[in-house]
């Protein structure tokens, strides 16, 4: 389709839950704008229309729990009261915890530990991990981002390959002890 033929959508909403085609939607914005409210509303009305809709959460500041009511944790939890309808709340933290806690020496835990927190973005990087393991299965027919405020979604969006190479500089260190 060329740029001539291209017809912009009337912005409602429900243009946005007609595009079947629609697979990912990320809420963005500056902190304190709404943009739990906005994500979670949207996938309540996603879930009336698709099979599957998994809402994550990538904002340090976790409000999905708060907001239907019900704890989440990094894996899709289904929300009561939908058979369709998943949520999740990423925790970069005790994923970089996970992370050094299955390397097999324990006396380059905290050696590992120290290096992985100092490393800039790193909350970022395993956010995206965790992301990128569901959107490999892709198991939901949508999946919706809560996003965390703009400069925390930036570096979240812009980090990863930075990250990646900078974990395996670590990990190969820590084979060396």
């Amino acid at each position: 389709m060329s740029d001539d033929e291209f017809q912009p959508l009337t912005p409602t909403l429900q243009n946005v839950l007609d595009q079947t085609s629609l697979q990912w939607v990320f809420v963005g914005g500056k902190g304190g704008v709404g943009k739990t409210t906005t994500s979670s509303s949207l996938a309540v009305q996603m879930a009336a229309v698709r099979k599957s809709v998994l809402l994550i959460s990538t904002d340090p500041a976790h409000n999905l729990s708060d907001a239907f009511g019900q704890k989440f944790s990094k894996d899709p939890t289904l929300v009561q009261g939908f058979s369709n309808l998943y949520c999740m709340e990423i925790d970069p933290t005790s994923s970089i915890q996970e992370m050094i806690e299955s390397q097999e020496n324990g006396a380059m835990n905290s050696i590992m530990q120290d290096l992985a927190f100092a490393i800039p973005g790193v909350d970022e990087a395993m956010g995206f991990a965790e992301v990128m393991k569901l959107v490999k299965s892709m198991e939901y027919q949508v999946i919706i981002f809560d996003t965390a405020p703009t400069g925390h979604t930036l570096r979240f969006l812009s980090f990863p390959t930075v990250l990646e190479k900078a974990l395996a500089k670590v990990s190969q260190l820590s084979g060396r002890f």
